[in-house]
């Protein structure tokens, strides 16, 4: 069915009312005419809602939704728009700020305890220091008590700094000798047994008449058995034996030797 614009009806009824009119004489004539193109205006409006209608049910039918019944006049309801899946509910989650703690400091003092020999030497060390009678004997035995207290304590480290430095600072002390073999003592105590057999052959070669020339070879021997010297100590053992024969340290190297492995 060809479709006839409203704007072209109006036209040809309006054109034809006014043409009748100014020929019609009676006023009756033109109320009649009048009546009908309101008429006709209203079926126009009719049919158009009615197209309308019918394109909007045309549209949904394309679009997969079902045509609604159009009553003309009455406003068309909007066509509900296809979703997709429901959307689920998001739960909250309150996050709490991280807090990285800082890593632990290690500030303790290493402290080890001293050997039965440390404190025979510390014991006869202290009361040299106390007979003492240098002209600076109060100064000098400030310094040496500090070290001795540092290694009495267990603070190795700082007791054989401080005997090293007495040492060397007063090698003429009758505590020098002391001095030297309580840090090397001391170094062995920390497992530095190369440093320990330093400090040892410096007793031996400063002081070969001094009270600890025994026990510093006795010990030297010992570090020399930590590094592999075998050898090396057997040497030093047997030396002890002829030449301070009879003494306890004869004896204790005497004894050491007999433990020593076999060497071919």
């Amino acid at each position: 069915m060809p479709r006839v614009h409203p704007s072209y009806v109006l036209t040809v009824v309006s054109l034809w009312a006014v043409g009748c009119a100014s020929d019609a004489a009676s006023k009756s004539d033109m109320r009649t005419l009048q009546a009908s193109v309101k008429q006709l205006q209203d079926e126009n409006l009719a049919l158009l809602q009615r197209v309308q209608a019918l394109e909007a049910d045309r549209a949904a039918s394309r679009a997969g939704a079902q045509p609604q019944a159009v009553v003309p006049g009455a406003p068309r309801a909007a066509a509900p728009t296809p979703t997709g899946a429901e959307v689920p509910s998001l739960a909250v989650v309150k996050l709490k700020p991280r807090v990285d703690r800082a890593p632990p400091i290690d500030v303790r003092t290493p402290v080890h305890e001293p050997d039965a020999e440390l404190i025979t030497v510390l014991s006869r060390a202290a009361a040299a220091t106390a007979t003492s009678d240098a002209p600076d004997a109060t100064q000098l035995d400030g310094e040496f008590s500090q070290a001795l207290e540092a290694l009495r304590t267990g603070n190795l480290g700082g007791g054989v700094e401080r005997m090293h430095r007495f040492a060397d600072e007063h090698p003429k002390d009758p505590r020098a000798d002391d001095a030297l073999y309580l840090a090397a003592v001391g170094e062995l105590g920390q497992d530095e047994p190369a440093k320990a057999a330093r400090l040892l052959e410096q007793v031996i070669q400063r002081y070969p008449a001094g009270d600890v020339l025994q026990q510093a070879m006795l010990k030297l021997a010992e570090c020399r058995m930590r590094m592999k010297q075998t050898a090396e100590a057997r040497e030093l053992l047997a030396r002890v034996v002829t030449s301070f024969p009879g003494t306890p340290a004869a004896v204790e190297a005497e004894s050491r030797l007999a433990r020593l492995p076999r060497t071919h």
